[in-house]
C-alpha cells in the first residue's frame, strides 16, 4: 500500500489498462451522438451462430463478409478514422465467435496487441504520449498469461517507450457469464507488478496486491460510488480464430464507472 495517494500511483496504475487516447469531444451534441452509437455497438453487435458454419456455402458466405469488415477496420483504423466511423464498422461485424467469445478459451488464448481504442482519456497518462516515448500495450490469455502471472489469470501489460525493456504487469482472475457466453467478467485478487517483456524471465516486484475491486479502485483514487460499483464486465463483440493477425473487439460494459464504455481493437501476436 506504499503507493496509495502518490503521484507515481496515479501514472503506473492510471496506466494499466493499457488505452490510447481518442480525439477530443468537440460538443455535446457529438458526444450525445457518440454515446449512441456505443450503445448500439454494444447492444447490438451480430453474433454467428457457430452451427452456420457447418455449411460449405454458409462458411463462404460468412468468411467473405467477415473477411469485408475486418479490411475496413484495419482501413480505418490506418486512417486514424473518426469514432463515428469506426463504431458504424464494428457495428457491421458479423462475429465468427457466434457470441461465445469469452467461452472460447482457445481462441482467447496468446499475446494480443491493442491497435485501437476508444475513451481513454479518463486515465492511462503514459499512453498519452507522443511515439516513441508512449508504450505499447498488450493482453495475455491461457497459457500465455499462465507463463507470466499464474494458472487461471488474465494480463494486461506496457512496455517499451519510456519504460524501455521494462513491463507493467496488470493481472486478474476472469470467468465467462454462464448466461451471455460473449462476457468475461474480471475477479480478483488484482495484482500489478513491475517486470520485464514476456518470455524473458525477468523476476517481477510486486506493487499492488488488492483482494477486492473495491480495494484497488480505493488504491486507484476511485470515489466510494466507483468502489461500489460492480466487476468489470467485458464484451467480446468479435473474435476470430485465425492465429496470429487474428482480430477481437471488446468493450467494458459494466463496472469501474470511470471505464466503462471503453472499446479496444486487438490483434494477436
Amino acid at each position: 500500500m506504499f503507493l496509495r495517494n502518490s503521484v507515481w500511483t496515479a501514472v503506473l496504475l492510471g496506466t494499466a489498462c493499457g488505452l490510447q487516447q481518442p480525439p477530443p469531444l468537440d460538443s455535446s451534441s457529438s458526444t450525445t451522438s457518440r454515446r449512441n452509437l456505443l450503445n448500439t455497438l454494444v447492444s447490438g453487435a451480430v453474433a454467428l451462430p457457430l452451427t452456420s458454419l457447418n455449411a460449405p456455402s454458409a462458411k463462404a458466405s460468412v468468411e467473405s463478409t467477415t473477411n469485408t469488415g475486418r479490411a475496413q477496420l484495419l482501413d480505418a483504423i490506418s486512417r486514424k478514422a473518426s469514432d463515428e466511423e469506426m463504431f458504424s464498422i464494428i457495428e457491421g461485424l458479423q462475429d465468427p465467435s457466434g457470441g461465445k467469445g469469452a467461452a472460447l478459451s482457445n481462441w482467447l488464448e496468446g499475446e494480443w496487441e491493442l491497435i485501437w481504442s476508444y475513451k481513454a482519456e479518463a486515465f492511462s497518462p503514459l499512453l498519452k504520449l507522443p511515439k516513441p516515448l508512449r508504450p505499447e500495450s498488450f493482453q495475455y490469455f491461457g497459457s500465455t498469461a499462465a507463463s507470466e502471472v499464474g494458472d487461471g489469470r488474465i494480463a494486461q501489460g506496457l512496455t517499451g517507450g519510456v519504460l524501455g525493456q521494462s513491463q507493467l504487469w496488470l493481472s486478474s482472475g476472469s470467468t465467462p457469464l454462464s448466461e451471455d457466453p460473449s462476457i468475461l467478467e474480471i475477479q480478483p485478487p488484482f495484482r500489478f507488478e513491475l517486470g520485464g517483456r514476456i518470455g524473458t524471465g525477468k523476476p517481477k516486484k510486486t506493487l499492488v496486491d488488492a483482494g477486492s475491486d473495491a480495494d484497488f479502485r480505493d488504491i486507484n483514487a476511485r470515489d466510494k460510488q466507483a468502489q461500489a460499483a460492480p466487476k468489470n464486465q467485458y464484451k467480446q463483440i468479435f473474435l476470430e480464430d485465425k492465429g496470429p493477425g487474428s482480430l477481437r473487439v471488446s468493450s467494458v460494459i459494466s463496472g469501474d464507472p470511470v471505464i466503462v464504455g471503453i472499446v479496444f481493437v486487438h490483434r494477436k501476436v
